[in-house]
């Protein structure tokens, strides 16, 4: 079988290999020192601060990608490398070209989104035994010099994801998920307006591939965008917007009107704001991947104080 190197994948706690859909991922002999030192363990004109932090075993068969890259001939493991990379918080991705082409993707963790999504993962912790190689849950009868926590369930959450987006159900609903790229983009190191507009972005076209069985291609065009928000709301949150809350929604679509057409900030919405619906963002995901969203940074509450009051009192 085949094997290819792996840059930037992050392990989770006490788990030095992964098998995703076959493709089995093994971090490197120095792994611990190279994660321990990221993203500025070392520097070259070539690689900026990636790191070969794994290598991964091509299985002999390989299934067509699901999700649809502009390359139509990738395989399955870019599902899983893109999936990597939202679930761990870098770009994830292999050596799959020839020679010293300098590496364009940013190396830097995603800061001001993503981490719901990433929560949402069940995971599994249990402790062993670092001497006897002893796993337990509760981490008793193991002394602390040797105590090590181990997180399990990231390699068969993304597998139970890749089977649940591959359903006809979820193809029916969601239609090729291309939004799942822009998701990934959004939460690339940029000024937090790009981010926003992504966002925002990613709600529209929700509302385009929910309704697209109902509503011409026309019609789904000239519906007005706090319509759009509007149903995304309901829809994943669950609010049930009154003539208030309907007004605070223009006042959001008026803010994105104006950073698109004219690059500029609104008046009324700020960053906090654009950080609720932003982070929000991450909660509406994780509903489309599956997962129950978790709720850390209280989006939902925050982007309902939005919706009542018009803005929203956060760091």
């Amino acid at each position: 079988m085949a094997e290819k190197q792996v840059y930037n994948l992050e392990f989770p706690m006490g788990v030095s290999s992964l098998n995703i859909c076959g493709y089995v991922f093994n971090a490197v002999s120095d792994y611990d020192q190279i994660s321990r030192l990221m993203p500025n363990y070392s520097l070259t004109n070539i690689t900026g601060s990636h790191q070969i932090t794994a290598s991964v075993i091509i299985p002999t068969t390989e299934e067509k990608a699901r999700l649809p890259f502009e390359n139509q001939s990738l395989t399955r493991l870019y599902d899983v490398l893109l999936f990597l990379s939202l679930f761990t918080g870098r770009n994830v991705f292999v050596k799959d070209w020839e020679g010293d082409l300098p590496i364009v993707a940013d190396y830097r963790q995603h800061t001001i989104a993503g981490g719901q999504l990433r929560l949402s993962m069940p995971v599994e912790q249990k402790y062993r035994n670092t001497e006897t190689n002893e796993v337990n849950n509760d981490g008793k009868n193991i002394p602390a010099w040797n105590l090590e926590l181990i997180q399990l369930g990231l390699d068969s959450g993304i597998e139970k994801i890749i089977t649940h987006i591959s359903s006809k159900e979820w193809i029916d609903q969601y239609d090729d998920g291309y939004f799942l790229f822009t998701y990934k983009s959004m939460l690339q190191w940029q000024n937090i307006e790009n981010s926003f507009v992504s966002a925002w972005t990613i709600w529209e076209a929700l509302f385009s591939v929910e309704n697209r069985k109902w509503m011409s291609e026309q019609d789904i065009y000239n519906s007005k965008a706090d319509l759009k928000i509007s149903y995304i709301l309901n829809k994943y949150f669950g609010m049930v917007l009154n003539s208030k809350g309907r007004e605070n929604v223009r006042l959001l679509v008026n803010a994105r009107n104006r950073l698109v057409h004219f690059g500029k900030m609104s008046d009324k919405i700020k960053i906090p704001e654009m950080k609720t619906f932003i982070q929000a963002t991450d909660q509406v995901v994780a509903v489309i991947l599956g997962l129950k969203p978790n709720n850390a940074l209280n989006s939902k509450e925050y982007m309902g104080k939005i919706i009542e009051e018009g803005h929203v009192n956060r760091s």
